[in-house]
């Protein structure tokens, strides 16, 4: 599937004096110091998948289900709806350098999920779900330079290798260009055991325990990739800003 997208181009671009960060940047109108955007139709991405679902359905006491999406999204706009073309040189998009994954690239996404009751335990059931999902990409730069002078700061590495540094720290192989490295994948099981007790006719009373992330994973976003910053590849914040092992107790009287 393509689609097209709008995408932030500059009606006052500007060259610096030189390659740093700090030189001068003379504006085509010099009555105007900043950037201008304005929103075109000049980006586009493109969007295959495959989609693949087993399911069993209740019987037996059990049921389950495995879904796996592959997925790859990629064109040149980040796919944002007020992406910014950073490689813009005056009057030239240069949209073949922004070549690349999407921001929401999740390349594969697995989710194992199933309920059954427990024999000779009259009504004891327990059920889960295990999440999978590959990492999403994002950019190696270097915000000390601005290699092509358009007073943008956002000039990929070359690729290769990189490991950032201090505790936490990853190592990525990036592709170079716009998202050519990906962060941490996502990992996360959670249960549900619970029992049904009948005290009399027509009443029930339902006792439930979730434990949520089982295994107490710590899920990060992807770091940043900036060469200049002192967190460069450095893991800081937890996907959804956190969620530890957990457990709760739940009781339902029906009647």
């Amino acid at each position: 599937m393509a689609r097209d997208l709008w995408e932030l181009i500059n009606l006052n671009p500007g060259l610096r004096v030189d390659a740093t960060a700090s030189g001068r940047i003379n504006r085509v109108d010099p009555n105007f110091v900043t950037n201008v955007w304005q929103r075109a139709n000049v980006g586009q991405y493109t969007y295959d998948a495959l989609n693949v679902i087993v399911e069993k359905r209740d019987a037996n006491n059990w049921s389950g289900r495995v879904s796996y999406t592959l997925a790859y999204p990629r064109g040149n706009s980040s796919g944002q709806l007020t992406a910014t073309d950073n490689f813009q040189v005056l009057d030239n998009y240069n949209l073949d350098a922004n070549q690349g994954p999407t921001d929401f690239d999740r390349r594969h996404n697995l989710v194992i999920s199933g309920r059954g009751e427990i024999p000779r335990t009259r009504g004891l059931t327990l059920s889960g779900t295990l999440r999978l999902l590959s990492g999403t990409p994002f950019s190696l730069i270097n915000s000390a330079v601005d290699a092509d002078r358009n007073g943008i700061l956002q000039d990929p590495l070359a690729a290769g290798s990189y490991t950032g540094r201090g505790p936490n720290a990853i190592t990525v192989d990036d592709a170079g260009g716009r998202n050519g490295a990906y962060g941490p994948g996502f990992a996360q099981l959670d249960t549900r055991i619970g029992w049904r007790f009948r005290p009399a006719r027509g009443r029930t009373v339902d006792v439930t325990a979730d434990v949520i992330n089982v295994t107490n994973r710590a899920n990060f976003v992807s770091p940043t990739g900036d060469l200049r910053s002192t967190n460069f590849l450095l893991l800081t914040t937890l996907y959804g800003g956190g969620q530890p092992r957990q457990a709760q107790v739940g009781v339902r009287v029906g009647f």
